[in-house]
């Protein structure tokens, strides 16, 4: 029987902390700890943490406010057993998680990293939709296919490694507010040789909510693009290094850079239309010359796609004070909280 840490990273993570926590206590397998690192949390989540009677838990402390980037480094400090995951405090498990990865390391031993299937819920805990189904076997080139496609959700909670390797290449890498880092630390975990097993089911559920910067937050844009030169910086050297991902980084990152650098510009243009702006000149440039500096040709393809011109022409007109109304307005459709 394989031994697991779980271990969560927090910052004022109530309420959804609970239904959490919870949901990790509930699993079937029983060798396992939960390991709570909480980041100066100042509301109810660490009074509701010490409440707990269970020997199973073990929470660590920090007396100083931690960026998250240094928070969640401090899952390499920790003693942990010889498998690990990660968990955001808003997500939550399946009872039988743990029990299926297990079975997973026993038929995939030489696997380096491990997967279940997974659904978005929203800030209520409703489903809104099955992630993109993963292979049962996959190699860093068939991720890297999946991602840039794209054809696969991005997140970090679902998935499983052995503790000598996280340490080992480093834990999760300290890019801008950790956008990206998942991507890194797969891969490093990967290399050429290395595969990932999963387990279709769907035995994990990552909440998308209104606090969610990636997924709902135009004024996150700066970080996301310094998050973007970051892992751009990171496969530039992966591939160099790493002859199996060749092919697919040459047919495929372009466009997935254009892609990011495109959504980056759409929430720039939200968050101008929110303080009743025109967005800058020199915002666009700045997006621009991020792009250009991987690929000089696709700058001037930065402002081609439908979506952009059309928040473009809205940010431009008087219309922009509608932007942010729309803006909600879609993004209740999308995660179902209407």
């Amino acid at each position: 029987m394989s031994s697991f840490s779980v271990l969560l990273p927090v910052r004022n993570g109530w309420p959804y902390v609970q239904e959490c926590v919870a949901s990790v206590l509930a699993q079937t397998h029983s060798d396992f700890e939960l390991h709570v690192l909480d980041n100066a949390s100042s509301d109810e989540t660490l009074p509701w943490l010490r409440s707990l009677k269970d020997e199973r838990l073990r929470i660590s402390t920090s007396e100083e406010s931690l960026t998250i980037e240094q928070s969640w480094a401090r899952a390499r400090s920790v003693a942990k057993r010889e498998f690990m995951t990660l968990i955001g405090h808003d997500d939550r498990l399946e009872p039988g998680f743990l029990a299926s990865i297990d079975d997973l390391i026993r038929r995939h031993p030489q696997a380096v990293l491990y997967q279940t299937g997974a659904c978005l819920i929203n800030a209520r805990g409703r489903k809104i939709r099955s992630c993109w189904p993963v292979p049962e076997r996959e190699t860093a080139a068939d991720y890297l296919r999946a991602r840039f496609g794209p054809q696969r959700d991005m997140f970090g909670t679902g998935f499983v490694f052995r503790s000598a390797d996280y340490d080992r290449v480093g834990g999760i890498p300290p890019f801008e507010r950790l956008f990206f880092a998942d991507d890194a630390l797969w891969l490093s975990l990967l290399g050429d040789d290395g595969y990932k097993a999963c387990e279709p089911a769907e035995l994990c559920a990552v909440r998308v909510h209104p606090r969610s910067e990636s997924a709902s937050l135009p004024s996150a844009w700066r970080p996301i693009l310094r998050g973007v030169t970051q892992i751009t910086k990171f496969f530039q050297a992966f591939q160099a290094a790493h002859a199996s991902v060749r092919a697919v980084m040459a047919e495929l990152l372009p466009q997935f850079l254009l892609t990011y650098h495109r959504n980056v510009l759409i929430f720039a243009l939200v968050d101008a239309c929110q303080k009743g702006q025109r967005l800058p000149a020199a915002d666009v440039r700045v997006i621009e010359e991020s792009l250009a500096s991987t690929d000089a040709a696709a700058a001037s393809a930065l402002r081609r796609g439908a979506e952009v011109r059309l928040v473009s022409l809205l940010n431009r007109s008087p219309l922009r004070r509608c932007v942010p109304l729309l803006w909600r307005m879609y993004y209740a459709l999308r995660t179902r909280s209407l």
